[in-house]
């Protein structure tokens, strides 16, 4: 007659689980779509590079508009290379060679 409380116990331990999981939010790839058009440089707010990890595969970049509409890019795409290869030259200010400044990429 001891086995009703254990299979009570069980199934309570088993709905516990089941809604902690349901309550962690699972990461994966945030890049449905990408596209490979070329983005003008004036029209980008920020640049966010994902690396690979163990939630998504592939490279991602996220392309942030001043206007607040975000799209991904294809990384593999030579105008993303080359956008990506400008940012991490740093720009010096005229005349002053002591104040260059690099650009920063969120990670």
């Amino acid at each position: 007659m001891t086995t009703k409380p254990l299979l009570l116990l069980a199934a309570l331990t088993l709905c516990c689980c089941i809604a902690s999981l349901h309550a962690l939010p699972t990461q994966g790839c945030r890049c449905i779509r990408t596209i490979s058009s070329r983005v003008p440089v004036r029209v980008i707010k920020t640049l966010e590079l994902i690396p690979v990890s163990g939630h998504c595969r592939r490279t991602e970049i996220i392309i942030t508009r001043r206007n607040g509409s975000k799209v991904c890019v294809k990384p593999e795409e030579k105008w993303v290379n080359a956008l990506l290869s400008n940012l991490q030259k740093p720009r010096c200010v005229r005349g002053r060679a002591s104040s260059c400044v690099g650009h920063q990429l969120l990670t």
